[in-house]
């Protein structure tokens, strides 16, 4: 793992953890939600465990905000390519799963 997945992992993590605080959860009722163990949700918000897209959708269901306000890079248009190919990818991938769901009144 190189610095910018790391960084880009630990600021998935911060934010799972203050939209967690926001909505009152602990990391046990996470899991709960989620399908997870707190162990995985543990990892997430410390950086160490990446969540995988369908994962993270998961999860902010379960927070009650938007996949998008947990990733790094998505409030601004075109800030995404700020990132390194292959989370840029990742990210964008995401991005069109999530608006498409969205417009299929899924998410």
């Amino acid at each position: 793992m190189d610095d910018a997945e790391r960084d880009f992992n630990a600021e998935i993590g911060r934010r799972v953890r203050a939209a967690r605080a926001q909505a009152k959860l602990t990391q046990e009722l996470l899991a709960r939600k989620t399908g997870v163990t707190r162990g995985s949700i543990t990892n997430i918000e410390s950086g160490s465990q990446a969540p995988p897209p369908y994962r993270l959708v998961r999860l902010a269901s379960a927070l009650g905000v938007k996949p998008a306000d947990l990733l790094p890079g998505l409030r601004e248009p075109g800030h995404e390519r700020e990132l390194p190919d292959y989370l840029a990818d990742t990210v964008a991938s995401l991005t069109s799963v999530v608006e498409r769901r969205s417009r299929d009144g899924q998410v």
